[in-house]
């Protein structure tokens, strides 16, 4: 990852969010966040206390939220299979994403390039600690019931 990441290009992305005071900018990566059943474009920022999420300017007036965490409330790093969902056309259901779970059993999905380096790095920022996810159970359904 490098030390310090590259100015911010405003036009598109608008101003950089503001960072604590010992804060520290590591990493910025355009990124699609999952927002309900539609991705959300804008920049996906790792710094030294927390990762962000800012939406483009176009995304933010259609309704698109900023989010963040601090790093001790990521419970697990790992990435989310696509696959064909209806429920998940319209946010990059179908390519594989970067998922962040949460302490609080909440869950992040982000289309990025290269989901496993970004999946790395973030694991290396967390430290040795870090936990990635188990991948998820196929879903099983019930075709047909027989009765004995």
């Amino acid at each position: 990852m490098p030390s310090a990441a590259t100015p911010l290009p405003e036009l598109w992305f608008g101003p950089p969010p503001v960072l604590l005071a010992d804060e520290n900018w590591i990493a910025h990566h355009a990124a699609n966040r999952a927002q309900g059943k539609r991705a959300v474009g804008g920049g996906l920022h790792f710094t030294t206390h927390r990762v962000l999420f800012c939406p483009n300017v176009i995304d933010a007036r259609l309704g698109g939220k900023a989010w963040s965490c601090t790093l001790a409330s990521i419970a697990s790093v790992s990435l989310e299979p696509g696959r064909l969902s209806l429920f998940e056309l319209f946010s990059g259901g179908l390519r594989e994403r970067l998922r962040i779970d949460l302490h609080d059993k909440s869950r992040e999905l982000f289309v990025i390039r290269a989901p496993d380096a970004r999946a790395a790095d973030l694991r290396t920022l967390l430290g040795p600690d870090a936990q990635t996810a188990a991948s998820p159970l196929p879903v099983m359904r019930v075709v047909e019931e027989r009765k004995p």
